[in-house]
């Protein structure tokens, strides 16, 4: 058996707050993820913090069955031990997702997580931030770009960020998640109108890898992205010749560059 195993049945069970505390309980919890484990005892009376073990389980079991969400919420808040600070007169946990994410990284390349699983659930405890601070005044540009951004991951985050509220006020539940639906169905709407006409020329992709000396993979189809969000932001035209996007590039490759891989330049 897998050292992940345990866990791993313990989020897919029927009642998984339930098994995850019989497995911190019996400590095979903490000798699997120390991680996790660290979050007990964290928060509560006189810590100006919600428990974020007891916060933790009942995001679990208010997530949707599917592994990578389930594991997502099981990480999403590790980061926030390390982050803990009351510096500035109040509770902060600043950049606490990021740190959540490398610890996730790390201990799922130590318990042997399937590689998919990892990359996924990674990536959905990275940006939940962003779905959470969503607000009704946001443009449909910045709606626009979040949804491309989180790709084929955004029905994971935001099944998460729905998730991620364990007040026991109704009317605060209540508004979060009005807040997450209606970012849905603005995404959902941005995207079909933006899907009635292609915003680049087709064979763009091969004319960018040619006239910026770039190799196929990620950062092609990351610059692709950059360019169908100016085309969707007004910076450039829809279906516009070739010429007119690479100049685009060539203007911006730096900084294009840069945003797509972090370690271009080095």
């Amino acid at each position: 058996m897998e050292k992940y195993a345990p866990i791993d049945q313990a989020l897919l069970a029927d009642h998984p707050d339930t098994q995850l505390e019989l497995l911190q309980t019996t400590g095979v919890l903490g000798d699997i993820y120390p991680e996790v484990q660290a979050m007990v005892g964290f928060g509560g009376d006189g810590q100006g913090h919600k428990d974020l073990w007891a916060h933790t389980k009942q995001v679990v079991l208010q997530s949707l069955p599917r592994r990578e969400v389930r594991w997502a919420a099981l990480f999403h808040d590790v980061g926030k031990v390390r982050t803990y600070s009351t510096d500035l007169g109040k509770v902060t946990f600043h950049s606490h997702e990021a740190v959540s994410a490398r610890l996730f990284d790390r201990a799922a390349r130590r318990t042997a997580l399937p590689t998919e699983t990892q990359r996924t659930v990674s990536f959905i405890v990275r940006h939940l931030g962003y779905l959470e601070a969503y607000q009704s005044d946001w443009t449909d540009s910045a709606v626009r770009r979040v949804h491309k951004e989180l790709g084929e991951h955004f029905d994971d985050v935001l099944a998460l960020a729905r998730a991620d509220i364990t007040t026991k006020r109704a009317e605060r539940r209540q508004k979060h998640h009005e807040r997450m639906a209606e970012l849905k169905r603005r995404a959902q709407a941005i995207a079909e109108a933006d899907a009635q006409v292609p915003a680049l020329p087709k064979g763009l992709g091969l004319e960018v890898i040619t006239a910026l000396e770039l190799k196929p993979g990620p950062i092609v189809g990351k610059l692709m992205r950059e360019l169908e969000l100016a085309v969707l932001e007004g910076k450039l035209p829809a279906q516009g010749a070739n010429s007119v996007y690479i100049e685009f590039l060539r203007e911006h490759a730096q900084a294009a560059l840069l945003q797509a891989d972090p370690h271009a330049d080095k």
